[in-house]
Order: C-alpha cells, then structure tokens, then sequence
C-alpha cells in the first residue's frame, strides 16, 4: 500500500523563497506557476498545511488564555468595583 502523505521538514526562509518566486512567476503569468502546474500545487500545499497549524495555535492560545482570564479581567474589576464602591459609597 501506497503512503499518501510524508512528513519532511524544511526551513521557513526557503518555503518563503519559493512561495514569493512563485507569486512573482503567477503576477507575470509565466505557464509555470498556474494553477495544476506541480511547482504550484506543492507550495500552495504546504502554505494550506501551514495555515491549518497556525489555526491550531490560535486556538491554544485562546485557551490559554482562558486559563489565564482569573488573573486578568477578574482580579482588576474587582479592585475597581471595591475602589468605586468607597469613591461614590455604595457600601453603606
């Protein structure tokens, strides 16, 4: 049985390189760089692979966050309400 994907690991800078040559190729309409062409799909690929992994970051960012948000909204609003409720004496 055939593997259908591999996993290679490769520079940011050379993905950048590629992926702006093939932009360059694609803006001046060169055969190479339309859309079916190997070159194209291989890179356009990889750029797919990379936005699916920063979504995946994005969302453990959030949820760190979100186990943060004690210390970072609720902490500072309350020192604010208890600092409003001398000011103007809603305590009584």
């Amino acid at each position: 049985m055939k593997t259908q994907t591999i996993n290679v690991d490769i520079k940011k800078k050379t993905i950048q390189s590629a992926y702006n040559q093939l932009k360059l190729l694609s803006d001046l309409n060169f055969p190479q760089a339309q859309k079916g062409e190997p070159f194209y799909n291989l890179v356009m690929e990889i750029k797919r692979q990379i936005i699916r992994t920063k979504k995946y970051t994005t969302k453990e960012a959030i949820l760190k966050f979100l186990d943060f948000w004690p210390l970072s909204i609720v902490t500072p609003a309350m020192i604010l309400l208890i600092l409003f409720a001398n000011v103007f004496g809603w305590g009584g």
